[in-house]
């Protein structure tokens, strides 16, 4: 994975067949700078990338010198790559997406670390209905109405910012799904005959 990860523009043989793929956001983003997830990821690979060798060839006889926990911090950092929870426009991946929110809930990911909703961030980029929806669920009603009031996006979009700041409120596209949000509630009427007795295996 290293070789992948650390070596993008070299091709280099292994005898592990292990295949990454790493979704770049980078230049689907506006600001990509003021992403504090961006930064820090970025920031990561400079800090093992002047760890690592510069010869992909000298990789393995380095990593074996290394410390077990050295090495368990290096294979997060490579198995981070191939971690995709970007859910994009035209593209069914909803099983996907119910393995991110588990793997954010196992990690006890808070999103409220990286991410802050404000004008810029989020409600310059939907519609007004979209922000006054947003409001409702963070503040309620009355405060759903005061955006409603507003003349032009643009004051929308500061009544909204002012409004939900410091509530913690996120937008659905970057909040982490609880568990029972994840997954469809079945009810009884809808349990096949045999499913209502799962195998001990299961």
């Amino acid at each position: 994975m290293l070789l992948r990860v650390a070596y993008p523009h070299h091709y280099e043989q292994s005898a592990l067949q292990l295949s990454i793929t790493h979704e770049h956001i980078r230049g689907s983003m506006k600001e990509p700078e003021s992403c504090k997830g961006v930064v820090a990821f970025e920031h990561l690979s400079e800090n093992f990338g002047h760890r690592i060798p510069g010869n992909p060839a000298d990789l393995f006889d380095w990593l074996l010198e290394l410390p077990q926990d050295t090495l368990l911090t290096l294979l997060a950092f490579a198995a981070a790559h191939a971690v995709n929870a970007v859910e994009k426009k035209f593209t069914d991946r909803k099983k996907g997406i119910e393995q991110a929110n588990q793997l954010g809930r196992a990690l006890n990911v808070d999103i409220s670390e990286w991410f802050e909703t404000t004008g810029d961030s989020y409600f310059k980029h939907v519609n007004r209905t979209t922000i006054e929806l947003a409001v409702a669920e963070a503040k309620g009603r009355e405060a759903e109405l005061s955006v409603k009031a507003a003349g032009k996006k643009t004051e929308a979009v500061m009544i909204a910012e002012r409004l939900v700041a410091g509530s913690g409120w996120m937008p659905a596209p970057v909040r982490i799904a609880a568990a029972d949000e994840a997954r469809p509630v079945k009810h009884e009427t809808d349990i096949e005959d045999n499913e209502q007795f799962p195998e001990a295996a299961e």
